[in-house]
């Protein structure tokens, strides 16, 4: 927590958000970002209950005693939207203010407050998503309740992540997640799901059901999606769903290649046997060094490798991860050669293991410290 500061929620709305009660979605979201049970004997933060804040502005309040925010309305007209108190100040003293357009900035001044606009209190790079955005407060009672959720559900996105994910899924997801959300489907409950679609898909493959296989695999890419977003869209993440979702993502690709490569074993069309075995063993070592790679630089550095300069984030999209790799393998497919597509899936993982280890001796060359682009 941070310094143990409580959160009093102000007001009331009959409305829910990503399928939970307002109030309860609201004390979630603080309580995620570092804040106290609301409690009157440790409330610290004042704010409407009204007010979506990203999680960069709510941590920014939180670690700003004496903030005061306001937030410009539909036409312009600056709003007290938060204040965060001194341990002295008592909270009626000051209940009132929130939300109101005529309120005496000189006051609040003399009184040590520090007023500032959404800026002033919040970053826009977020690390742990590996994007900039824009931080936010927005009022449920200006904004539609499904825009506002599309504001949340956007800022659970990575920023730089592959090419299916980044383009694809987003707009299915969305929808699938606030189902998800409607029916109180819990996170780890979807990642269940993708694990057993990864046995499936490995079965398929297995046994050279290509179709089946893709159609499993990339069933499986889509719930691993929906999950992370669930997660974060209705407050639910842990650290044991994190490890569960990230666990099975690190380790079930080799899996797949093995048995695409099984599958292939009476193949009589394509490269013959012996180049099959030499691709799966490409495949497999350069998926574990391009994770040694990325785990030496986020050692050294600080930041993940994707994310140091603006080609990076590129080469992120298309870089040999299971996504990639996946749609290089069902375009074969579709074109009736999957053995050249094995082999072209370890001819592009190779070439991304050299750029990779070619950026790290770069990154180890250059003046320090490093900062990442997003960062900059």
């Amino acid at each position: 927590m941070i310094n143990d500061i409580g959160v009093h929620l102000l007001g009331e709305m009959d409305l829910k958000l990503w399928g939970l009660n307002l109030r309860e979605w609201q004390q979630r979201a603080w309580h995620k970002a570092g804040a106290s049970s609301e409690d009157d004997s440790t409330a610290r933060l004042l704010v409407g209950i009204e007010w979506i804040l990203s999680p960069a502005l709510q941590r920014g309040l939180l670690q700003t005693p004496g903030a005061a925010l306001i937030v410009a309305d539909k036409r312009g007209k600056p709003r007290l939207v938060a204040l965060h108190l001194a341990k002295a100040a008592k909270l009626v003293n000051y209940e009132s203010l929130i939300g109101l357009a005529d309120f005496d900035e000189d006051r609040l001044r003399s009184e040590g407050f520090q007023i500032g606009s959404i800026d002033h209190f919040a970053p826009c790079y977020d690390r742990s998503l590996r994007k900039r955005e824009s931080p936010y407060a927005l009022s449920l009672r200006v904004e539609k309740l499904r825009e506002v959720e599309k504001r949340l559900f956007h800022g659970a996105y990575k920023g730089v992540t592959d090419i299916v994910t980044k383009y694809v899924w987003p707009l299915p997801a969305f929808h699938v997640t606030r189902a998800a959300a409607a029916l109180r489907i819990a996170p780890n409950t979807i990642t269940t799901f993708s694990l057993m679609l990864v046995i499936i898909a490995f079965w398929q493959f297995w046994i050279g059901s290509w179709v089946w296989g893709i159609i499993a695999s990339w069933a499986m890419t889509f719930l691993d999606t929906v999950d992370g977003k669930l997660a974060r869209t209705t407050m639910t993440y842990t650290k044991w769903g994190g490890y569960y979702d990230h666990g099975i993502d690190l380790i079930h690709p080799p899996f797949w290649y093995w048995a695409i490569w099984h599958g292939m074993e009476h193949s009589t069309t394509g490269p013959g046997s012996e180049m099959l075995e030499v691709a799966l063993i490409i495949i497999l070592v350069s998926y574990i060094l391009n994770r040694v790679e990325e785990g030496i630089f986020m050692r050294q550095f600080g930041f993940h490798i994707h994310v140091w300069k603006h080609i990076d984030s590129i080469a992120r999209e298309v870089t040999a991860r299971r996504n990639p790799n996946m749609l290089i393998f069902m375009i074969a497919v579709i074109i009736s050669a999957p053995e050249w597509g094995f082999v072209a899936i370890a001819a592009w993982t190779m070439t991304c293991l050299v750029f990779h280890g070619y950026r790290l001796y770069q990154a180890q060359s250059v003046p320090k410290p490093l900062i990442s682009w997003l960062d900059a």
